[in-house]
């Protein structure tokens, strides 16, 4: 390393461990670590590629943003008519008429989007069972028992589910999930999805683990 790189590299981590939020915010700025390597940054997906035998950024796909709408509009309208008109004359000629006219209508739409069956004793609903398919991991945001909108990360493997926090240990950076693991744009630690071990950069120690439970085709941590 050129004593140019190894001079920038040190002020900017001592910015970084002063302020940490400059770090997450930074995005692409970052240096590049390995082909591969994704980060969000200002509502788009950047991925680390090789260009002339250097690391670049490339930018990707706009992060979209998912709405999901639900509309039930039933309708029934029934409208009888009947009416009986006897006449009668010296001739003795009746007459009689009933003229009923039912109009049913009903119309309906529904969607297939699953409610969550609260759990008090299993902790707080995080995403449903099928979010998460087996040897899937990623972050996924709920609120603590304290109200707290805060990200979690969760994986499956061999049928287990485990939840870790997104804080990393080196220096309280938010994890995120790249294509292979859980990286801290901050410092470039590296922490494995499926047990929260710590595999690489300045992380030491693993992530902090949470109690999940699956019920109902939901799954629930107790933060």
């Amino acid at each position: 390393m050129r004593r140019r790189e190894l001079v920038g590299g040190l002020g900017l981590s001592t910015l970084f461990l002063l302020f940490p939020s400059l770090a997450v915010a930074a995005g692409p700025t970052l240096k590049a670590a390995k082909v591969g390597q994704k980060i969000v940054w200002r509502g788009y997906v950047y991925t680390v590629v090789s260009s002339k035998g250097k690391l670049v950024w490339k930018q990707g796909a706009k992060v979209a943003v998912a709405t999901a709408s639900a509309t039930a509009t039933p309708s029934i309208s029934t409208t009888p008519s009947a009416s009986a008109t006897p006449t009668s004359t010296a001739s003795s000629t009746p007459s009689a008429s009933a003229t009923p006219t039912p109009t049913p209508t009903a119309t309906s739409t529904k969607t297939a989007e699953p409610v969550a069956v609260a759990h008090p004793e299993l902790g707080v609903f995080i995403a449903f069972s099928s979010k998460l398919k087996e040897g899937d991991f990623g972050v996924f945001p709920a609120r603590n028992t304290k109200g707290e909108l805060l990200n979690y990360a969760l994986s499956r493997k061999g049928g287990v589910v485990k939840c870790f926090s997104t804080v990393c240990t080196h220096a309280g950076c938010i994890v995120q999930a790249s294509r292979d693991d859980l990286w801290c744009p901050c410092h470039n630690s590296y922490f494995d999805a499926y047990n929260g071990k710590a595999t690489g950069g300045p992380a030491n120690d693993p992530l902090e683990m949470y109690k999940a439970s699956e019920a109902d085709g939901a799954i629930y941590i107790k933060p």
